[in-house]
């Protein structure tokens, strides 16, 4: 695998879409518990480089590299790379915010800028990470994955109730739902080496 890729030529950076309000969101759910304490977790978090955990065994790519595009590393605020996808696509991640502290630990982020032409119904991606310790020394992690649709493209263009329903029972609920976990899964087996 290979981290420090170069955009592909000609490639202009746009500015991510305008956040809409989290009820015009199209979300997934998958949670999982490390038998890792917090602090152990997120180091293996902070080490681990993409291409490591996003899982490409099913129908949805995993992750060939990563290209930060705008601060030294993707981790704080405000930080931007471009991900490239083992399918020849690229998408573009910008961290929203995050918290550490002896509570947990958390980020959010925004994904857009899509060059696969299945992802055209989406404006944007809203992901979430958060890790809370548990009782034991284990750690609970959380990730919500959420997206807006465009108003006109189908099936946004059925409205966001309909188009939000189809979207879910045609990928979240199946192939998203099966990448969420086996990238946890994956996550999972480096913070407990």
């Amino acid at each position: 695998m290979i981290t420090n890729l170069a955009p592909p030529p000609g490639y202009a950076p746009s500015d991510p879409p305008p956040l809409g309000p989290a009820r015009g969101l199209v979300s997934r759910v998958e949670e999982a518990v490390i038998e890792r304490p917090l602090s152990e977790v997120v180091a293996a978090v902070d080490a681990a480089r993409l291409e490591d955990w996003i899982d490409g065994s099913g129908s949805l790519p995993g992750v060939r590299g990563t290209c930060v595009l705008r601060g030294e590393r993707f981790d704080a605020p405000g930080s931007r790379h471009m991900v490239f996808l083992t399918d020849g696509t690229t998408v573009v991640e910008q961290v929203l915010d995050k918290h550490r502290g002896p509570d947990g630990y958390g980020f959010r982020y925004q994904v857009w800028d899509y060059s696969t032409p299945a992802a055209k119904p989406l404006r944007y991606g809203l992901g979430a990470f958060a890790y809370t310790p548990l009782d034991g020394g284990n750690t609970h992690v959380r990730w919500t994955y959420a997206f807006e649709l465009r108003p006109d493209r189908f099936p946004g263009l059925l409205g966001p109730r309909l188009g939000g329903w189809l979207l879910k029972k045609a990928l979240l609920d199946g192939a998203y739902a099966q990448w969420m976990r086996g990238s946890l899964a994956r996550l999972k087996a480096i913070a407990e080496r």
